[in-house]
């Protein structure tokens, strides 16, 4: 696909129909959702008869916008139509990836807005608490009300991912974790100060109660402060935790969709790649960084920064490794029992 398309599908991928108000500042925050309706869920939150579940975290997919006295307001309306819009098409393609074999249930939740990430750490960190909440009373909502006692898969991707990793530390009880299949905090580092019995990262393609977590790049020096400083990462191509390089012959395939979640394009065989140990950044070659750079967002993502395509690119692999720790987590409880 020519250049300028590339960046055309990235921001649509990004969702800049969503505008950006004037940068006042403004302490506005939109109504919160209410998990026991329906609409407060992407396509009801409704179970499909599957064995398992998987609760997804949509990355951030909001710019600023006006409230309607004039301020600037840093978080999604759940009950905009416009943001809505925006979020749905990420979570197709987490849809296709994750929910092939389960029942899919994703929040709308008051995600911090793209500017957000801009501020420095002490203002991310007092804005992503609003969108914690959400996550953490949405989540708490499935647990108790939908998930019927299913196992289930945890996945997240960019904030998203930061919001699975405070759910692996607090958000659920020993029971409620024995029942987790893996988790999926993608394009987010885990940091030393993430510490709990429950993050345990992954190290093979089968592990259970592991989670999975990769940041993507050209070189090791395109992953900018906000994604850098993880203490795990794993290759998708070959299920290593080490420095081994993947070749393009175990790259299944990367996915690009329509806005209706149907396949735009597919290529397998694409990529390679292999995680630099000093960073844990997962370098990708094969590629032109040019034709993935977004030039609106290059406060975050410089060129050679593959953030806003990792999930594209990793599609099918991670869509096969979904099944393949399903298939480990039944056998495994399959031999537990007497």
């Amino acid at each position: 696909m020519k250049r300028n398309l590339w960046r055309i599908w990235l921001l649509s991928l990004l969702c800049v129909c969503v505008s950006c108000g004037e940068h006042i500042p403004s302490d506005s925050v939109p109504v919160p959702p209410d998990y026991a309706q329906a609409e407060s869920w992407f396509e009801g939150g409704i179970a499909s008869g599957k064995a398992y579940d998987v609760f997804y975290v949509v990355p951030t997919c909001v710019f600023d916008y006006a409230d309607e006295e004039g301020g600037v307001c840093h978080y999604m309306d759940v009950y905009n139509p416009s943001h809505r819009a925006s979020v749905d098409g990420p979570i197709r393609l987490a849809e296709g990836i994750f929910a092939e074999e389960a029942n899919f249930f994703a929040p709308y939740y008051r995600q911090i807005t793209i500017e957000s990430w801009m501020e420095d750490e002490s203002v991310i960190e007092s804005r992503f608490q609003v969108a914690y909440a959400d996550i953490l009373e949405a989540f708490r909502y499935y647990l108790d009300h939908l998930n019927g006692g299913r196992p289930f898969v945890l996945a997240g991707h960019s904030q998203g991912g930061k919001a699975v990793i405070e759910l692996l530390k607090g958000g659920m009880t020993d029971e409620e974790f024995a029942r987790m299949m893996v988790a999926y905090p993608l394009g987010y580092p885990v940091k030393d100060t993430d510490r709990s019995p429950r993050l345990i990262p992954a190290s093979d393609a089968t592990g259970t109660g592991v989670f999975v977590t990769f940041n993507s790049v050209s070189a090791p020096d395109k992953l900018p402060p906000l994604l850098s400083g993880s203490r795990a990462a794993i290759n998708p191509l070959n299920w290593r935790a080490d420095s081994e390089p993947a070749t393009r012959e175990q790259h299944l395939g990367a996915v690009f969709l329509a806005a209706d979640g149907s396949i735009r394009s597919e290529q397998a065989h694409m990529i390679e790649a292999r995680l630099d140990p000093a960073t844990k950044a997962l370098v990708v070659t094969g590629v032109d960084p040019m034709d993935y750079y977004v030039p609106s967002l290059a406060g975050l993502f410089p060129p050679g920064n593959y953030h806003v395509v990792e999930l594209n690119f990793f599609y099918r692999n991670l869509q096969q490794n979904v099944k393949d720790r399903a298939a480990a987590f039944w056998a495994r409880e399959k031999e537990a029992k007497p």
